[in-house]
């Protein structure tokens, strides 16, 4: 299902979205939505403007660097910070490089390793069981909702690259160094015991990897799955291939349509 699909289907069903806070979503017609999908994953801290459960403080961040009028495309200290940031999640020297398309990010990626990974939260680096040393680069995806064309490379210090990332200002650069701080603080607080709370509704539809869920059905079934969890006040990634999310936090109620009103290949 298209991503453009996925919200008129939310709308048709719920109206317009009014609030978003931990992984809820407030809708126009007064139904509370469990969001499993969390913007691709970007917003996996959870919706909102305070830290801990509750989104990531890179929000207050990004406004208080406003208000300094610090929007323009000229060098700050911010890139420094982010720097530091991917350096201390991925525990090696870093340069961080920000791209505006995955596209470019590959790009990047591939001019300097034949198989670059990914930092995948609660998972590590992911692509052939690599370890922190032997990485050369590592693409970034920020815990931030509202940068859904923002990808950062993180590369090591050793590491001679031949690009420039694109230019963005020192707010933006901000925001995420604080989104991905906020990322090092919740990973040893989200543990095996905060997800498997809900297997015993979702191992039916999925298998999951630590919070990740992965689609047991058919591909050509999902489609129908999801709406079929939208019917249930449940939002899962419309992507066959993008995982959804355990709602980190969530009371087991909120299965309770989905349980009473299993879903049938």
């Amino acid at each position: 299902m298209i991503t453009e699909e996925y919200y008129s289907e939310i709308s048709n069903r719920f109206g317009n979205i009014k609030r978003a806070r931990g992984t809820f979503l407030y809708t126009e017609k007064g139904v509370r939505v469990t969001d499993l999908y969390l913007e691709q994953g970007r917003a996996v801290l959870g919706w909102g403007n305070d830290n801990g459960t509750n989104g990531t403080s890179g929000f207050l961040k990004f406004k208080n660097i406003i208000n300094r009028g610090l929007t323009g495309s000229f060098n700050t200290d911010f890139s420094k910070q982010l720097d530091r940031a991917v350096s201390d999640l991925l525990n090696a020297n870093c340069k961080a490089f920000v791209f505006s398309t995955e596209e470019n990010l590959d790009k990047a990626a591939f001019s300097i390793s034949k198989k670059p990974v990914e930092f995948v939260p609660w998972m590590g680096l992911v692509c052939g069981g690599a370890k922190v040393e032997d990485f050369e680069c590592v693409k970034i995806i920020p815990p931030l909702p509202w940068t859904q064309n923002i990808y950062v490379l993180a590369v090591r210090d050793d590491i001679t690259t031949l690009f420039f990332g694109e230019r963005h200002n020192g707010a933006v650069c901000a925001a995420i160094a604080r989104s991905i701080y906020d990322l090092i603080a919740a990973i040893p607080q989200r543990k095996e015991k905060h997800w498997f709370l809900y297997d015993t509704v979702l191992k039916n539809y999925f298998t999951r990897k630590g919070p990740y869920l992965y689609p047991k059905m058919k591909e050509e079934r999902y489609d129908d799955f999801v709406r079929h969890c939208l019917d249930c006040n449940i939002a899962i990634s419309p992507d066959y291939n993008i995982p959804s999310i355990v709602p980190f936090g969530a009371d087991k109620g909120v299965f309770t349509l989905l349980k009473n009103n299993p879903w049938q290949e």
